[in-house]
C-alpha cells in the first residue's frame, strides 16, 4: 500500500510568465524525498517539464476547466505514490 506524500501547495495563476515557473524552481530547491509540490499555474508549464527531467523531478500535469494548469511534482524516487493533480 502506498504512503501519502507530504503536500506542499502553489497557487501561481495570478502571476505572469516566467514567475511561476521561478517560483516552483525555488521551491524545488529545497523540497524533500517524501515532499510533493502541487502548483496551480497559469497556462501549461511547458518550459518547466525538460528542467524537472534534467533536476529529476516526477510529475503529473493536467489542464483545468477554467483554462488553468496543475502540476504536481516530487522525486523520482517518490514518483509510485504520484497521483495525478487535483484543483483546489
Amino acid at each position: 500500500m502506498a504512503h501519502a506524500l507530504t503536500l506542499v501547495q502553489l497557487d501561481l495563476r495570478d502571476l505572469a510568465a516566467p514567475e511561476p515557473m521561478e517560483r516552483i524552481l525555488d521551491c524545488l530547491r529545497t523540497l524533500q524525498r517524501g515532499e510533493r509540490l502541487v502548483a496551480q499555474t497559469p497556462l501549461f508549464p511547458a518550459p518547466l517539464l525538460p528542467i524537472l527531467d534534467q533536476w529529476g523531478f516526477a510529475y503529473r500535469v493536467r489542464d483545468t476547466e477554467a483554462g488553468n494548469a496543475c502540476i504536481a511534482i516530487c522525486h523520482v524516487a517518490d514518483r509510485h505514490v504520484l497521483e495525478p493533480p487535483q484543483a483546489a
